[in-house]
């Protein structure tokens, strides 16, 4: 079972990977969450010799891919008691070594060094019941970059290398994805939501709304090599859609 989970892990990873051939990833890291009962994936590299992926039972494994015969082995494996929610690898701390960021279903957010798989810090348990999504990216004018997540239907944003809360909104966001990028060509980066919401990234104030969202599962990235960020989005019975969002318009679909 495990072995099969491997190879449908590693065929999707690919299968990513080539689609986002020569594309700059608007985040430190790009990561895949694949539906539930699948593991949440995340590459160390993008040569595929090493990756991290979580499960349901609430283990987490290092894997890395012996150059000369492919084979896969487990290196580092630790447990988080709950089931793995999203993963990412990036780094927290500011000293350029890239960490893991996980979350569970249960409301957990773990930052674990890569070399030993040791907390480097967590949330306290039962601070909040959910964290729908995350992402890793520098927001404010300190060199340390930030976790900015949906936790408990609010954006939250800590401090990458320790428990520190700088930011707590008022209002309500029902996101399950969260994307940071310079997406109307401001010179300033905007906090994009799945549900259509871009907000100023260092003043968190709502810029613009979207006349829908963005799906479920969307990037940003220049797609058409113009210089500017396009939002991508796959939406239900419609399909891929490229959104510009300097001028707030649906550019192609």
């Amino acid at each position: 079972m495990i072995r099969s989970v491997i190879r449908l892990t590693m065929l999707l990873l690919l299968l990513l990977i080539s689609s986002a051939h020569a594309q700059k990833w608007v985040n430190i890291s790009t990561p895949w969450s694949l539906v539930e009962r699948n593991p949440a994936v995340d590459m160390i590299d993008d040569t595929i010799d090493s990756f991290v992926y979580g499960t349901e039972r609430g283990f987490l494994y290092f894997m890395e891919r012996d150059i000369l015969t492919g084979r896969i082995k487990t290196t580092r494996q630790r447990e988080v008691w709950a089931p793995v929610k999203e993963i990412r690898v990036a780094d927290c701390t500011g000293n350029t070594r890239p960490n893991l960021v996980v979350t569970t279903r249960r409301g957990d957010l773990f930052v674990i060094n890569l070399d030993n798989m040791k907390d480097i810090w967590r949330l306290q348990e039962g601070k909040y019941q959910d964290i729908s999504t995350f992402t890793v990216a520098n927001v404010d004018e300190d060199p340390k970059p930030e976790i900015i997540m949906i936790a408990d239907g609010h954006l939250v944003i800590m401090t990458g290398d320790e428990e520190i809360e700088e930011f707590s909104s008022s209002e309500e966001y029902t996101a399950t994805m969260i994307r940071v990028a310079d997406v109307d060509a401001d010179g300033h980066d905007e906090i994009v939501l799945n549900t259509g919401h871009v907000l100023d990234a260092q003043f968190r104030q709502l810029e613009w709304e979207f006349e829908g969202d963005f799906g479920q599962q969307f990037d940003i990235l220049d797609i058409d090599g113009d210089g500017k960020l396009e939002i991508v989005c796959t939406l239900p019975g419609v399909g891929l859609q490229i959104i510009d969002a300097d001028e707030r318009r649906i550019k192609w679909e």
